[in-house]
């Protein structure tokens, strides 16, 4: 490993791939019982190169850090045979393994050491993975193996298997940093949006409002990500838009630049979804250059005990100020409109994000976030819409847009 300073420089390097991962450690300003993201914007107290997630205190893998403290790991994991592989994720105190943006083992909370495992199917190819880690008090450990198709017994994913984007320029800052805050106003938005739906007034039509769904069928309007046609997974029923089994993400035919969209939605308890906008096929996934409103049963997933994650907010960068979502089961009506680099949120009514991309104040959120390893990431001026499959059951329905000019981006 090499350890980068806590003085508030910015420090020069290459910045090609390179094998290993990249590890951000910022000290805490309080104890933490569970994984919490941070209040954006924050840059960490110290850089690592890591060769094998085989970390301890002890050897002062973390830098100067001891106590309170949370890590993030990230890179992409090299898979030469594809098939299924088993994780095994190693802690005192709590992480998580997350691969192309699903959680794959679960080990959070304050505990000592122990081991979780998970499994997942992965094709051969690179695939971006995240490895988060908190450490209360005491000692602290974390290692990550696996074993891939083929494989007798785990071992530590090897420095080769791993390749990791090393930012020319890696900002760091002196003290302990804050984690956001959970959501503590619950507002009342009223009764679910009334009917009919899947179709649109002669106003709303004068008014250049045209449909991205009709409730009947969706291959007009959406195809999987970087595929022809609709995924099997996803289904019309009912006049709902359905993420019904794994298909991976959808995405608009059309590009769009400027534009007001409105989508209906509604998730399973404890459910998971996104609506994405500027989104590009250039890379593996769209989260990697598209902004994403989050959609989420706030009160029985995880992701809802902090508010950068909680429905409505610009996905790990802007909060809602206040809940504004319907319990599970329910209707939630979404709105997102751009501006040229102006985008704003609304969940139910009410606003939940208001931020302008490629402001300073944009950048500063970026560069403390998951995201800085995504160089793609919020850098379209267009792009496709799409419709997050996060593994689980969720429904759209009364999918409008407007437009400038009433076409899309080309």
């Amino acid at each position: 490993m090499t350890l980068l300073g806590l003085a508030a420089v910015m420090i020069a390097g290459p910045a090609e791939m390179q094998p290993g991962a990249v590890m951000r450690v910022w000290q805490l300003d309080q104890r933490l019982a569970a994984l919490a993201p941070l209040v954006p914007g924050q840059d960490p107290n110290v850089w690592l190169r890591v060769d094998a997630i085989d970390l301890s205190d002890e050897r002062g893998d973390f830098g100067p850090l001891k106590d309170d403290f949370l890590a993030l790991i990230d890179g992409e994991l090299l898979v030469k045979r594809g098939g299924v592989h088993e994780f095994r994720l190693t802690s005192d105190d709590g992480s998580q393994l997350w691969i192309g943006g699903h959680r794959v083992v679960d080990n959070d909370g304050r505990h000592s050491a122990q081991a979780r495992v998970g499994e997942v199917d992965l094709p051969a190819g690179a695939h971006p993975f995240q490895v988060k880690f908190f450490e209360g008090t005491v000692s602290c450990r974390l290692v990550l193996e696996w074993r891939p198709p083929g494989a007798e017994s785990f071992e530590l994913v090897p420095r080769e298997a791993m390749r990791s984007h090393w930012p020319t320029t890696r900002p760091v800052t002196a003290g302990p940093k804050a984690a956001a805050p959970r959501l503590t106003e619950k507002h009342d938005v009223g009764p679910e949006p009334a009917g009919p739906h899947n179709t649109l007034t002669d106003a709303q039509r004068e008014a250049g409002w045209r449909l991205l769904f009709d409730g009947a069928q969706a291959d007009p309007w959406w195809r999987g990500f970087k595929q022809t046609e609709l995924p099997e997974g996803w289904v019309v029923e009912g006049g709902m838009l359905i993420r019904a089994g794994s298909g991976g993400d959808i995405v608009t035919r059309d590009q769009f630049d400027d534009f007001d969209l409105y989508v209906d939605w509604m998730v399973q308890p404890r459910g998971n979804s996104g609506i994405f906008f500027n989104g590009s096929e250039e890379g593996n996934a769209i989260w990697e250059t598209a902004p994403e409103m989050q959609v989420l049963d706030n009160i029985g997933h995880g992701d809802g005990v902090t508010a950068l994650q909680s429905a409505g907010a610009n996905y790990a960068l802007h909060a809602p100020q206040v809940d504004a979502s319907r319990v599970a089961g329910k209707w939630n009506r979404a709105r997102i409109c751009v501006q040229g680099d102006h985008v704003q949120y609304w969940l139910n009514g009410i606003k939940t994000a208001d931020y302008v991309i490629g402001s300073d104040d944009w950048k500063r959120r970026v560069a403390g976030s998951k995201f800085i390893h995504m160089p793609a990431y919020g850098t379209k001026a267009s792009g496709h819409i799409g419709l997050q499959d996060h593994g689980d059951r969720v429904a759209f329905r009364n999918i409008r847009i407007r437009t400038p000019d009433g076409t899309g981006a080309k």
